[in-house]
């Protein structure tokens, strides 16, 4: 009989995948409406950043520290895991389909498990190396062939959305090693928000970026706050997913998130795909499995045989 905290633990896998899932689209829709990168990506950052600091001081966790590690944990994580990232996908968004936009972005795990080896806080496995090279394999599929993209000129931005993966990939390996003590991991992401929202505060003034809210709210300023709140639960859920299932199970929201980035861009933008882009993202999706399922097969084997 299945547990009432794996239930609760696939729920919330869902559904998390689900809202992350749903935020290549919501930016996609605001990118293609008016809304500069850099404004949208200065939102993302700040929204987030105040809710969270109010669900902190609420929850009785306000304890967010100012020494030096925890300043330099905030700027490292804040710059390689939102601003880099974001602001390169949402320079990207409107260029590509929502869809395989989804896909390319949620290859972290595939290009964590490399720097994780390198970084030594994973162990090798041939199966998760297959599933690197697959994916590798499945890219090649997306950029080489000219009839894979809808347009050819999409294929420079394919290959520099790829710098938003590999730096959410740096940053989660620095945060499993240099992630600070005794503080609680709302207070950290309220920290690293604002961190990021400070460091984007100076691009946004200087390009003339900022977009400023109208009352009343037109489409792409209520799809601005929508993917503010859809974030904020986002981090909320992603906490409470890790403190009942556990890390390691979280590897696979990435292919939620993908089949979701998927749905929605079919949905709201009519995409579809071809042939050379059905192999291209079964070869990706598979090598997230491969990836995902050989590391949770070892952390169960550690955990039952206690290695």
């Amino acid at each position: 009989m299945i547990s009432n905290k794996k239930i609760l633990s696939l729920s919330l896998l869902l559904l998390l995948g689900f809202i992350w899932g749903t935020g290549y689209s919501i930016a996609r829709f605001a990118l293609t409406h008016g809304v500069p990168s850099f404004g949208y990506s200065f939102w993302q950052s700040v929204g987030p950043a105040i809710l969270l600091s109010l669900f902190a001081f609420k929850q009785n966790k306000s304890n967010t520290k100012i020494s030096v590690p925890h300043i330099r944990y905030y700027l490292i994580a804040g710059l390689t895991g939102i601003v880099i990232p974001n602001t390169n996908m949402y320079f990207a968004a409107p260029h590509l389909p929502a869809g395989l936009l989804a896909v390319v972005v949620n290859t972290v795990p595939i290009i964590a498990y490399p720097l994780a080896l390198l970084a030594r806080v994973e162990l090798f496995h041939w199966t998760r190396l297959a599933g690197v090279f697959l994916a590798l394999l499945g890219l090649m599929c997306l950029v080489l062939p000219k009839t894979s993209l809808p347009s050819h000129e999409m294929v420079p931005w394919v290959l520099s959305v790829l710098l938003t993966p590999f730096s959410f990939a740096f940053s989660a390996v620095y945060i499993a090693r240099y992630r600070p003590i005794n503080t609680d991991s709302t207070s950290l992401a309220a920290g690293t928000l604002i961190c990021s929202s400070l460091f984007l505060l100076p691009f946004v003034f200087y390009s003339h970026s900022f977009y400023a809210l109208h009352f009343p709210l037109t489409l792409p300023d209520a799809v601005i706050l929508l993917e503010i709140i859809l974030s904020s639960i986002g981090y909320i859920l992603f906490f409470q997913f890790i403190k009942i299932a556990g890390p390691v199970y979280y590897s696979l929201v990435d292919t939620i998130v993908s089949l979701t980035g998927l749905m929605w861009g079919y949905i709201i933008f009519h995409e579809k795909l071809n042939q050379w882009t059905a192999t291209a993202v079964l070869f990706i999706l598979f090598s997230l499995i491969l990836v995902t399922k050989r590391q949770i097969y070892s952390a169960n084997y550690e955990k039952k045989y206690a290695i």
